[in-house]
């Protein structure tokens, strides 16, 4: 695990900032393919992206300031430097979304049928962001004496929780299972029977992956003793069913 990419003078490269970028880069590009002959221009895409980083951005920070405010209380204006870590991909998704209905409200385009187009580039993001946490050492998972175990360098979050111990790569584990997501959802894309079926299957899946994976993540968020993205992840999927069968029943009416 390298943290820091490469230094030039006292400029310092991050490698977990160069993989969120190409990360959003490559969700673009794809989305732009998938949106060929629909009417979702590439520069609306473009032009989409760029304000919905900012607002994922902010919901990332957001949430995960609300989920740890024990930490941040006292100090409130802690909650502003995120530069020393503490993002959320549910908090982005969650901002992500609303933006994205309200954008689309504006364009007075469909954001269900934007929606599908959109969830496996985002998909393909989330997995090569995710590699980026593991090159930063944070979302780590807990320790392990298996062979797979993986010991952090100092200076990453993960050293400095567990030091030398090694840890299991729950980084790396998502982000496999987030490829094979995106598989999925373009397997789906093209047989898809209603509007918000493949967003909704991205929903469904990652969520089961999350929950999943949390069992293994030393890192996690609590709420009242429970670790919080697994409550986020049931929630999701149960209203993912509901709206799926809300659709098809609309679908077949």
């Amino acid at each position: 695990m390298y943290p820091i990419l490469l230094t030039i003078g006292n400029f310092e490269i991050h490698s977990w900032g160069i993989l969120v970028m190409l990360g959003i880069l490559s969700g673009m590009w794809l989305t732009i393919r998938l949106a060929q002959g629909s009417e979702f221009s590439s520069s609306k895409i473009q032009e989409f992206v760029f304000y919905g980083v900012f607002f994922g951005f902010l919901g990332a920070r957001a949430w995960e300031v609300a989920f740890s405010w024990s930490e941040y209380s006292a100090e409130p204006i802690r909650a502003l430097l995120f530069w020393q870590g503490g993002l959320s991909i549910q908090g982005a998704v969650v901002a992500g979304s609303f933006f994205g209905w309200w954008y689309f409200k504006k364009e007075k385009l469909s954001f269900s049928r934007f929606a599908d187009i959109a969830a496996p580039g985002l998909m393909l993001g989330q997995a090569i962001g995710r590699i980026g946490c593991f090159f930063n050492g944070d979302a780590y998972g807990i320790p392990t004496d298996s062979w797979y175990g993986v010991i952090y360098q100092p200076g990453t979050p993960a050293f400095h929780a567990w030091g030398t111990m090694p840890l299991v790569p729950a980084e790396l584990m998502e982000a496999g299972l987030d490829f094979a997501i995106v598989y999925c959802l373009l397997r789906l894309y093209p047989r898809r029977k209603f509007d918000g079926q493949v967003v909704l299957t991205y929903f469904i899946l990652y969520s089961l992956v999350r929950f999943g994976l949390e069992f293994l993540r030393a890192d996690s968020l609590m709420f009242y003793g429970v670790k919080a993205a697994q409550i986020s992840t049931m929630l999701t999927v149960i209203a993912a069913v509901i709206l799926w069968g809300i659709r098809r029943k609309a679908k077949q009416v």
